[in-house]
């Protein structure tokens, strides 16, 4: 009798367990890996995607066959994103799905209209993940963009992860620091710019399949005031000051070229402090140190590293370039942006809170008017090959 009503009862549990009922199939869903915003007619939103294709990801025909296009890219205009999204599923016999998407880009003309009003379908659909890398493009459109085949890549978009991790950048994080500013009194958004290249520096463009095709290269940050408009941009250069000084940059090459010194150094090691100081009458000075230890690559002069005096002349000459080149980046933005990028606002107000309650209603005009003292402090601490270059003649070298 008890092996008769242990058997009911699992039979009867059956009906309480809960199954996939509405799951989806792998077959019968788009996977979405890139997304573009760009400006439609009446203040609308085009809105692109890149999708794989997985059956075209790996070489057709074994060696030496044809290798097929492992994507391709959609588009649809609406009136606002989920418009779009609903104009563009009609194009797709599967279910767009963008739970693997990777990176999102904005056109310029798009980025300078202003995001604040476009991204809310992003936050709140519950399968997009907001560890994602987002780009402006540089004077092109995001549809553009998304177009592009890389040689190396595929699905081709992945190939601007890359790139931002190798220059240093925020990489993946990039979109939720976007949006960590965007909420923010004392930070002002910045994001990675994209623009068009070669694969050959000087030469023009070929075609996508030609030993130069068209390319997407990190080209340094745009910067967006508090309404999450775009306001401008800075180069490379000055991108990786920005970094630094916030204290996120992963790695950077730093180059003398004087008339007795030719040389490089890789910083691997970087830090950031910042100390703010506000006067009896509202005077704001920050003082930045910015620290950076690393290997000596390239020597192509007579001084031979050996020598304590000689390292100590090229660490200086290294924390003189970077600190001049820093302090005109930071005067740059301040002059001619008024836009705090660098967060200092939020250092006021987490070490000086009180004092940052009346601040913060006008921070953007406290910020172009304060005072910004860059310091380095730079540390060579691997020399690769001992002594001088091996080019250099005994009488030549200076010990």
């Amino acid at each position: 009798m008890k092996k008769i009503i242990l058997r009911l009862g699992l039979c009867l549990s059956v009906l309480f367990i809960s199954g996939c009922w509405d799951r989806k199939e792998l077959n019968e869903q788009a996977i979405w890996i890139g997304s573009g915003w760009d400006v439609a007619k009446n203040d609308g939103v085009e809105f692109s995607g890149q999708i794989v294709i997985p059956a075209n990801i790996q070489t057709q025909g074994g060696g030496g066959g044809i290798m097929q296009k492992g994507f391709f890219t959609i588009s649809a205009r609406g009136k606002n994103l989920s418009d779009a999204l609903q104009n563009i599923q009609t194009k797709l016999p599967r279910e767009a799905f963008s739970g693997q998407r990777r990176v999102i880009i904005f056109g310029e003309q798009f980025a300078r209209r202003g995001l604040k009003r476009e991204l809310d379908n992003t936050q709140r659909r519950s399968e997009v993940s907001l560890r994602t890398d987002v780009f402006v493009i540089k004077g092109a459109t995001a549809k553009k963009a998304l177009s592009v085949s890389n040689p190396l890549e595929k699905p081709p978009i992945t190939a601007t992860l890359g790139e931002h991790k190798i220059s240093g950048g925020r990489g993946n994080t990039a979109y939720l620091n976007l949006l960590i500013a965007a909420t923010s009194d004392g930070l002002r958004p910045s994001i990675p710019v994209l623009e068009f290249s070669s694969s050959q520096e000087g030469e023009k463009k070929g075609k996508a399949d030609s030993a130069n095709p068209p390319l997407l290269r990190i080209a340094g940050v745009a910067i967006f005031d508090k309404n999450l408009k775009m306001q401008g941009f800075l180069n490379m250069e000055e991108n990786r000051h920005m970094l630094w000084v916030m204290g996120i940059l992963k790695n950077l090459t730093i180059s003398v070229k004087k008339k007795d010194i030719n040389a490089s150094l890789v910083l691997n090691k970087l830090s950031s402090k910042i100390e703010p100081h506000i006067s009896k009458n509202q005077q704001i000075t920050f003082t930045v140190t910015l620290k950076g230890e690393g290997s000596l690559k390239e020597n192509n002069s007579g001084l031979d590293v050996q020598y304590p005096n000689n390292l100590k002349r090229l660490e200086k000459e290294f924390e003189k370039i970077s600190q001049k080149r820093i302090q005109q980046t930071v005067t740059k933005v301040q002059k001619k942006y008024g836009l705090d990028i660098f967060g200092l606002g939020e250092v006021i107000h987490r070490k000086k809170p009180n004092q940052w309650k009346s601040l913060k209603y006008d921070w953007d005009k406290k910020f172009s008017e304060a005072d910004v003292i860059v310091k380095t402090d730079i540390k060579i601490k691997e020399l690769g090959m001992d002594g001088p270059s091996l080019l250099f003649k005994e009488s030549e070298i200076k010990k």
